[in-house]
């Protein structure tokens, strides 16, 4: 029996998810061991798509270039609801800097963030296979299995992240709440020489459903659904020849494949965990919920999960939050993944109709599509920039009724803003995050010896009991600023976006999360009293 490897976090698994969680904990400098059971990474594509949302998480966590280099946006889709004239959804009514859906295979992005986790002094511990998984109230043991040999390990707290069939969601009995949905999908990626599309393309007619996403390469994934192939024996293997007769039997006007890359069928289903906390276990991506590919949200929800995840976990280990502050990662992704197995759900449903049913849901959809305002809904909602945490009981008691009323409150997300320094040193927000983590904006408006002291009083005790956890900045409209130190520097809300955009107003008080959401909003000036409130925020 081998000694135990003791760590303070413990990550199973190193797909997308896995990934993202190791990159967050490497950031913050956590003690973590990342295991994986296979020898080498993925070379399928599988997830093609990062919406805005994990763009901007990206962006929060330094590595949004590297992705950027690498795939290309797309601009939006084009959906052939009957007709000839296909209706239009564009992307840039999206309210991000990335205004559309970044297209990169999910092999590469996996090799980003593996290339980013070992530049910066992680790495992922292959060939590792879990055969056990106990927990207790101190912590978790883990048993793996590699080169023949078991290590045990125990951590603090363990990051599930293995996939679909979580072998740790098993060893603890947790329920995948759900079912499947009987439905059998076509999957190619492939080069089509007669078709040149920059939009996702899709034809949704009552022979079925298929759609065309364009790759930087030239060629295209194409995804549908034969309505002639379902309730057949299920099979993974699918031919070129049999992809081909497919689309002759949806598409109109059909297109000769070649060069298949990969060709496969897939079921779907939707499915999640009661809760993704059990004791010193967190439930991430797909180990936590599944759901059809419809939108293209499945890879980005668990990305989006690792990084709500990573810095609670980190201020809990370093002391600055309890570890019922770790309840809120439940409560605040678990909501969203409901929704969007709910949505894609429906989604499928909706695709289902045929016959009369069909013909209405063409003619409305075409209607509704007509209307910009709701290609907008349509856009942000796919985006992800309305997944937001403000409907949580932790957040909703963390709000200031006294406020504005377009003054944004805890769990709202905070778009990018530009932030005027000096002229010469002008920085936007999220760069700012990135670098700093909690971030606190005290808006003087101008000169004001009174506002000036409370945040000076505010910093002392900040410092004190938080250590360089916050960046406090004092935020005016313009004119100078005179204070008696240097330790707050001084943005100039010359743009108003501070002011119109997050509602701050004299006296207000703003604290930023490292995952770009307000912690808080608040009017009060008493140092002591915001001591208080951040203590019950990190309860």
């Amino acid at each position: 029996m081998s000694s135990v490897i003791e760590t303070d976090v413990l990550i199973i698994g190193a797909g997308p998810s896995g990934l993202m969680a190791a990159n967050e904990l490497q950031k913050r400098e956590v003690d973590f061991i990342c295991l994986e059971k296979k020898a080498e990474p993925s070379d399928l594509s599988k997830a093609l798509g990062i919406q805005a949302r994990t763009l901007e998480m990206f962006e929060l966590l330094g590595i949004h270039k590297s992705f950027l280099k690498k795939g290309y946006p797309g601009p939006g889709a084009k959906l052939h609801l009957g007709g000839e004239k296909p209706s239009l959804v564009e992307l840039y009514h999206i309210k991000s800097r990335y205004p559309y859906l970044f297209i990169i295979p999910q092999s590469e992005t996996e090799a980003i963030l593996e290339d980013h986790l070992e530049s910066s002094g992680g790495k992922v511990e292959r060939e590792h296979e879990v055969v056990e998984v106990l927990r207790s109230d101190q912590g978790v043991y883990v048993t793996a299995k590699h080169e023949g040999e078991l290590k045990n390990y125990f951590a603090k707290y363990l990051i599930a992240c293995d996939g679909v069939h979580s072998k740790v969601r098993k060893d603890l009995g947790v329920d995948f709440i759900g079912k499947d949905e009987g439905f059998t999908f076509f999957l190619g990626d492939v080069d089509i020489p007669d078709f040149n599309e920059i939009y996702i393309d899709m034809t949704l007619n009552d022979h079925g459903a298929v759609a065309f996403f364009p790759y930087a390469d030239g060629s295209y994934r194409v995804v549908g659904m034969d309505r002639a192939k379902q309730g057949l024996p299920h099979k993974d293997d699918l031919s070129l020849e049999e992809l081909q007769e497919s689309m002759n039997s949806i598409l109109p006007v059909s297109y000769e494949v070649e060069n298949p890359k990969w060709l496969t069928y897939f079921g779907t289903a939707h499915r999640q965990v009661p809760s993704y906390r059990t004791g010193r276990v967190f439930f991430v991506g797909d180990a936590a919920h599944i759901h059809n590919p419809l939108g293209g949200q499945g890879m980005n929800l668990g990305l989006q999960d690792a990084s709500n995840l990573g810095w609670k976990l980190d201020a809990v280990l370093k002391g600055y939050a309890n570890d019922s502050f770790l309840n809120s990662y439940h409560e605040e992704r678990s909501p969203i993944g409901a929704d969007i197995l709910k949505e894609t759900s429906t989604m499928l449903k909706i695709i289902n109709l045929d016959g009369i049913e069909g013909r209405i849901r063409n003619w409305t959809g075409k209607a509704a599509l007509t209307q910009s305002w709701i290609e907008g809904i349509v856009a942000n909602r796919l985006s992800h920039v309305y997944n937001e945490y403000t409907k949580t009981d932790g957040n909703k008691a963390l709000r200031d009724s006294s406020l504005s009323r377009g003054a944004l409150q805890a769990g709202k997300r905070i778009p990018d803003h530009l932030l005027f320094f000096d002229g010469t040193n002008d920085e936007r927000l999220y760069p700012l995050i990135q670098k700093h983590g909690h971030l606190c904006f005290i808006y003087i408006d101008a000169q004001n010896q009174e506002l000036i002291d409370y945040a000076y009083a505010f910093y002392e005790k900040v410092k004190e009991k938080y250590q360089h956890l916050f960046k406090i900045f004092l935020v005016a409209k313009g004119g100078t600023v005179r204070t008696d130190g240097d330790e707050l520097p001084i943005i100039y809300d010359v743009h108003r976006d501070l002011k119109k955009g997050l509602g701050m107003e004299k006296g207000n008080t703003l604290i930023i999360r490292p995952d770009g959401h307000v912690a808080f909003h608040e009017t009060s000036t008493d140092a002591e009293a915001m001591m208080d409130k951040l203590a019950r925020y990190f309860s």
